[in-house]
């Protein structure tokens, strides 16, 4: 392979949009415009010049061009049909990748490096960048949930940011809680806050809320809380002077894998792009796509099935149930979809609505369950829109079983229109009260239902059960009171 990889575009040649087209060899992706729900197919390399030229720096050096280039190729070559359920591969915005115009000097570093991606065992895989990691970069697994899948993508020190000015943030107690409020907390006062601790690369781990409910929250959600474009990563102290609380960082984002800033400075100081995107990617290793499918990602079969004719008494229309499951599962898809199937039928019935269709999503391990869901471990099943997504079969197997899961998280996608303006806990404690064959009874006087955050952000696997079992309780009560389910609030 060779190091030039700026040989391949002179200075004087001008690349256009249809050179890309043709260096791309066929291969396209399919990219949904959020804000307008079109659906375009980009050809790649024309698909990554856009993409450098809304996530890079403007004026950066060819050899940090052309890194970023290879990791957002990389990034798009394993994520293809990252959103399959709404008909596309990639969306437009940070969820997957922001596009912009291409530039001449985006379209040159696409060219450069075209068909080129960052290889594990021979291997395209899931790498990440961000605007600068401010002095180190942070391991994958101390950011996300399911983050220990990316085992490569560790924390490495980056010595190019001794020139960089910490950014600060004040913020009042009062306007903490607040945003905290916004994302589900319960409680009237914040009555202090600390940092509880720090990752292997010294960000901020988890912190301390007095007078919050819950009173603990993790470094990236709380980041997500207050406002990314705010607090600009988790690699930050904390000082309180009164109601008063300063937070001085470094740092611009999650901070995983590549800095787009630090590579901009390596470059400006003579490093190549191979040695640039090794300080990033140390495990990983430049390969070339030669004819690779784009959707190297895909591990599943897929089961579509129309259900007979509903039996008298049932709801007339049964959804389409659609399956995805892991290669080699010992639960096959059409076992998944029967189960999915009484389900629906059961508790379309008795609770008067219905949904179509209905995605089940069995998950191989649980490090994609995570990932995909963003939920902790100890969660069974996460509904998103019309989609159920289950951790894996000999898991839930060891917990409710796959079939009471399954109808937990039916009832919870049925009852979810009709109380999508409810607090959480009516949601859940309406899906396990409806799950159960003999309802619980319910308790003889009101009790404290659980806060949203409880039951989104638990810190344990028993602050989680005891939150939905609350939950549960509360919906029951109400429920009794009311004789409507959905007048539950």
């Amino acid at each position: 392979m060779s190091g030039a990889f700026g040989a391949r575009t002179p200075a004087q040649v001008t690349p256009t949009d249809r050179d890309l087209e043709r260096a791309s060899g066929g291969r396209t992706l399919a990219i949904g415009a959020v804000a307008t729900g079109a659906v375009s197919s980009i050809p790649l390399e024309l698909y990554v010049a856009r993409v450098l030229a809304g996530e890079g720096e403007p004026n950066a050096a060819d050899a940090a061009q052309q890194a970023l280039a290879v990791a957002i190729r990389t990034y798009a070559v394993v994520n293809a049909g990252r959103h399959r359920r709404e008909g596309f591969d990639l969306c437009d915005t940070t969820h997957c990748q922001v596009l912009r115009a291409a530039t001449e000097s985006s379209r040159r570093a696409a060219l450069a490096t075209t068909g080129r991606v960052l290889t594990l065992d021979g291997k395209p895989v899931e790498i990440f960048y961000s605007a600068s990691c401010g002095g180190r970069s942070e391991s994958a697994a101390d950011v996300w949930p399911g983050g220990g899948q990316f085992s490569y993508l560790k924390s490495v020190p980056d010595d190019v940011h001794q020139d960089e000015m910490p950014w600060v943030l004040e913020m009042s107690l009062q306007e903490i809680r607040q945003s905290l409020a916004r994302v589900g907390f319960g409680g009237s006062r914040l009555k202090d806050i600390g940092i509880d601790g720090r990752t292997a690369s010294g960000r901020v781990a988890s912190l301390h809320l007095s007078g919050m409910r819950p009173d603990s929250i993790a470094g990236d959600p709380f980041r997500k809380a207050i406002g990314a474009r705010e607090l600009r990563s988790t690699a930050f102290t904390m000082t309180r002077h009164g109601d008063k609380v300063r937070f001085t960082g470094v740092g611009y984002g999650h901070g995983v894998g590549m800095c787009v800033i630090g590579a901009g400075k390596r470059a400006r100081r003579g490093e190549t792009v191979e040695a640039i995107l090794r300080q990033y990617f140390p495990a990983l290793r430049l390969a070339s796509l030669d004819g690779r499918a784009l959707d190297t990602r895909a591990e599943s079969t897929t089961s579509a099935a129309t259900a007979a004719p509903a039996p008298v008494g049932a709801p007339a229309r049964v959804p389409t149930i659609v399956v995805h499951v892991p290669k080699g599962s010992s639960l096959p898809e059409s076992e998944v979809e029967q189960m999915a199937m009484r389900a629906h039928a059961s508790l379309s019935k008795t609770l008067g609505t219905t949904v179509a269709p209905v995605t089940i999503e069995l998950h191989g391990s649980l490090d994609s369950f995570r990932y995909e869901t963003g939920r902790p471990w100890w969660v069974s099943a996460a509904v998103t829109g019309t989609t159920l997504d289950l951790a894996p079969a000999p898991l839930l197997a060891q917990r409710e079983g796959v079939e009471m899961t399954i109808r937990m998280a039916m009832a919870e996608l049925l009852v979810s229109k009709a109380l999508a303006d409810r607090p959480v806990w009516a949601r859940v404690g309406a899906a396990r009260y409806f799950a159960r064959q003999t309802p619980i009874a319910p308790p003889p006087r009101a009790i404290t239902c659980p806060v949203d955050a409880e039951l989104r952000m638990a810190v344990s696997a028993t602050a989680q059960r005891e939150a939905e079992q609350r939950a549960e309780r509360c919906f029951a009560y109400a429920l009794s009171r009311s004789g409507d389910w959905k007048a539950v609030k």
